[in-house]
């Protein structure tokens, strides 16, 4: 009669058991369960893998390769739940195309062979052939509590406007010696004895 009684006890602890952890798994991803939460933290690490000068209004074009990594964890009580880990490495591969609206471009002559031309603040022209793929994904034992990480999230977290706006900045002087470039070669192929002096709008 003991071991009867002892074996329906564990049985009904197993069936409760499960229910609870099933329970959890179907409101995970739901607002439901207010202690719960989820952690977040994403890194990416990049090299810029080559500089090419281009004689266009496309000033510049970098070869950008890198790797993000994005990390969650479920959370009870604002603290993580221990195993509940999912990690994502997403490779990318781009380039990135720097330049000027030439439409915003002002040339002004100054005197017989004078011109001064005033630039506008470099921007952001497009991506060309942008490649991103998993390279590999992780998990705890309990990482089944947490929401997947959203990969088309971290696609435009790569190319963000922070993100354009860090290329064209860590790049500004090549950017000025590209227009100075340009335009003195445009310049010069009308008026070969022309002087230039130049302004870079902000």
């Amino acid at each position: 009669m003991t071991r009867w009684l002892t074996s329906l006890v564990l049985g009904l602890l197993s069936l409760v058991l499960v229910f609870a952890l099933g329970a959890f798994a179907a409101v995970k991803n739901q607002d439901w369960l207010s202690p719960f939460g989820v952690a977040s933290e994403s890194r990416d690490s990049q090299v810029i893998q080559a500089v090419e000068r281009t004689q266009e209004v496309s000033l510049l074009s970098l070869g950008v390769q890198g790797i993000k990594e994005q990390d969650k964890n479920a959370q009870i009580f604002g603290n993580n739940i221990p195993g509940s880990g999912k990690t994502v490495f997403m490779q990318y591969n781009f380039d990135a195309k720097l330049g000027i609206n030439g439409a915003d471009v002002k040339v002004t002559k100054t005197g017989t062979s004078d011109y001064a031309i005033s630039i506008p603040a470099f921007t952001f022209i497009g991506y060309n052939e942008p490649t991103f793929k998993v390279a590999t994904e992780d998990g705890g034992v309990l990482s089944w509590v947490t929401p997947d990480i959203d990969k088309v999230e971290m696609v435009n977290e790569i190319l963000n406007d922070d993100s354009k706006k860090t290329y064209i900045a860590s790049n500004e002087e090549i950017l000025k010696d590209q227009a100075r470039a340009f335009y003195d070669n445009l310049i010069t192929g009308i008026d070969p004895s022309a002087t230039t002096t130049f302004e870079f709008r902000s």
